[in-house]
């Protein structure tokens, strides 16, 4: 498809005044915007992702047109609407609305049906939906407003199992398609070494749940099921487990600062890795290293 329009250029096409913007965070394949629209009506671009709208406050009609009659729902707070990429539609409201965009990239939902499903992209319809509910997608839109603001523990990780997570939601409710019954093993004692091995010497860096699957030559997907199974939690929260692990044995060391210690432990900043250990521990560093 040419002439895509990625999600940073939407204001392009919807006037609004902008509240969140991750795309300077790093995310792949995943963005989180957020917008105040007043009533517009609007044509829209065929998207590069796939569109999830999340609407915050919105108690207005809603009026949608596409190759055909226009279609309407009354949204109400939490009520999502998805418009499914590549495609050209007109929507038009009355009254001003406070949103939550996900954009969810084309290769997120391509590569996860193929390694899921056994289908490419060609097999799949992810029909635009002008109204409905959807707990799981909320949800995932909490963690990422957390991630967003700083609060979230797992960075790019999390962010990864997010994406994987939202994929496969998406082909599971909203796409038409058989799923495919696949036989989940472990990993095996040679690819957990492997695994472990990478993790540990990666602390300081950033981890991302393709390169961890990549090395056990699964699909993120895969991958993170037969994880769980091999380890008994998740690729993240392994990840944080190791993260504390090296912290409180450097933490021993009474002439590293926290700064340091934090930078060594892949924790994005001090704060950060306050957090973490708040949160696990239920005490900081500094308490941890004051009882030690």
């Amino acid at each position: 498809m040419n002439d895509l329009i990625p999600p940073e250029d939407i204001t392009k096409w919807i006037p609004g005044r902008k509240t969140i913007d991750s795309t300077a965070q790093g995310w792949r394949g995943l963005t989180l915007m957020g917008y105040r629209y007043a009533g517009l009506e609007v044509e829209i671009p065929p998207m590069r992702d796939y569109m999830i709208v999340v609407y915050q406050d919105a108690d207005t009609s809603m009026r949608r047109r596409c190759n055909g009659p226009w279609q309407t729902e009354k949204l109400r707070p939490g009520s999502i609407s998805l418009l499914t990429r590549g495609e050209q539609s007109t929507w038009q409201w009355d009254d001003a609305i406070n949103v939550r965009h996900i954009y969810l990239g084309h290769s997120a939902i391509s590569e996860t049906a193929a390694q899921i499903f056994d289908r490419d992209l060609a097999s799949i319809d992810i029909a635009d939906r002008v109204c409905t509910t959807d707990n799981m997608i909320q949800f995932c839109l909490n963690m990422l407003e957390q991630e967003y603001s700083g609060f979230g523990v797992g960075e790019c990780l999390f962010i990864d199992a997010l994406r994987t997570q939202l994929a496969v939601h998406l082909i599971r409710n909203y796409a038409d398609i058989a799923i495919k019954e696949t036989h989940i093993g472990t990993l095996g004692s040679n690819l957990r070494k492997v695994v472990s091995e990478y993790i540990e010497e990666s602390l300081g860096d950033r981890i991302h749940l393709e390169d961890l699957a990549s090395i056990a030559g699964l699909s993120p997907f895969h991958f993170s099921r037969r994880f769980k199974l091999e380890f008994g939690v998740t690729p993240h929260a392994f990840v944080i487990q190791r993260k504390i692990k090296k912290a409180k044995a450097l933490l021993l060391k009474r002439d590293l600062p926290l700064k340091a210690i934090a930078a060594d432990c892949g924790f994005s900043d001090q704060s950060h890795m306050n957090r973490t250990f708040r949160k696990v521990l239920g005490i900081t560093p500094a308490e941890y290293r004051r009882s030690a």
